[in-house]
């Protein structure tokens, strides 16, 4: 058996041999533990086994104890390594079982020093959790192996879960199986889908659902919205946004006029809404003095606060020229909220996520 692993194989409920280990070996003899693990100990043989002049192992004729004379014995001396060996694998059949037990089938286990940690399918969890728990001592052990790889470990991680994230975006987006509910759920714990691209703004997420003219943000009554966002520099600047669905139509289903169509009436009311939250917002909610105190903390300010509507898909117009036309000249000439739509958001989410490489560990 190779020292660094132990394979069992059980032979009946309970009990499983384990392959032989060697603990001793010379251009002559060979000396080996033969053990068997059982729900309550180990019991094993020591063997030994003498070598043809090609190294083949010569099988030994066991020996009947009854048949010997009275003053006659066997003896098998051992030096002090093949002790220290044999109460090593001993020591190691005995965390076996307190760890795992007898388990049915053949069964191979890694075997380390006792000061080294492997990860399992069983144990990840609580790894990450001990590492986690540990704070500054984790972080620092990492930065002092090497920077490099504590600065990729991060950011390999931080990829795969946008990656993920990514993904659940285009499904959800391509099912339109959302309600407006699950959306804000999503961009909510994605706030970095919002991240950039905005006006060439960074956006920070500061509450969702934010009451803009209640007690305090998340106080109750007044006007609510889907988030209240801010703009990220040394100076802040807050910013509305509302999400509504990708199947909200952007358009009304008729022409208002011979190539003119008119944009539709949840789209419309979308654009008032935040633009009657960010006026309640800037004269009372911003004036609030629970929500001054907050926002000055935190350097975030209202001036004529940005109102944001996410809705709809660019593909509702992706055949009629009029209303390509239509919609982008009522985006151009609207001052306030832009207007994005979900196939424009995921484009920009992927921008940001950009290519993998270079995140190898």
């Amino acid at each position: 058996m190779n020292n660094d692993t132990i394979i069992t194989r059980s032979v009946v409920a309970g009990v499983a041999e384990v392959n032989d280990v060697i603990i001793d070996d010379s251009p002559r003899t060979r000396i080996v533990f033969r053990p068997m693990i059982h729900q309550n100990g180990i019991r094993g043989d020591i063997i030994r086994f003498r070598k043809r002049s090609n190294g083949e192992l010569i099988e030994p004729v066991p020996l009947n104890f009854n048949q010997l004379n009275e003053n006659d014995g066997v003896k098998i001396e051992m030096k002090t390594e093949t002790l220290a060996k044999l109460y090593e694998e001993i020591s190691k059949l005995a965390q076996l079982l307190q760890d795992r037990g007898v388990r049915y089938g053949e069964n191979h286990f890694t075997v380390v020093n006792a000061n080294t940690l492997v990860i399992t399918d069983e144990n990840r969890a609580m790894v990450m959790r001990k590492l986690l728990e540990s704070g500054d001592d984790f972080w620092n052990a990492l930065e002092a192996l090497d920077s490099d790889f504590v600065s990729n470990f991060v950011e390999n991680r931080i990829y795969k879960k946008r990656q993920d994230s990514l993904r659940v975006f285009e499904d959800h987006l391509s099912n339109d199986d959302w309600h407006e509910g699950d959306w804000q759920n999503f961009f909510e714990e994605n706030q970095w889908i919002f991240g950039y691209g905005l006006k060439y703004q960074i956006l920070n997420m500061h509450q969702a659902q934010p009451d803009y003219g209640g007690r305090s943000i998340s106080g109750v009554g007044g006007q609510r919205g889907d988030f209240l966002m801010n703009s990220e520099a040394d100076i802040k600047f807050t910013c509305l946004v509302e999400i509504k669905k990708p199947s909200t139509l952007l358009l009304q289903s008729g022409q208002y006029r011979n190539g003119a169509w008119g944009i539709s009436n949840e789209l419309s009311g979308a654009i008032s809404q935040v633009q009657i939250n960010a006026a309640t917002w800037e004269i009372e909610g911003s004036q609030n003095p629970a929500n001054t105190e907050t926002m000055i903390q935190e350097h975030i300010y209202t001036v004529s606060p940005k109102g944001i509507v996410v809705a709809g898909k660019l593909s509702q117009l992706s055949e009629d020229r009029d209303k390509r036309n239509s919609f982008e000249r009522l985006r151009q000439s609207l001052h306030n909220p832009e207007i994005i739509t979900y196939d424009e958001l995921y484009e920009r989410a992927k921008f940001i996520l950009g290519p993998s490489e270079g995140l190898e560990l």
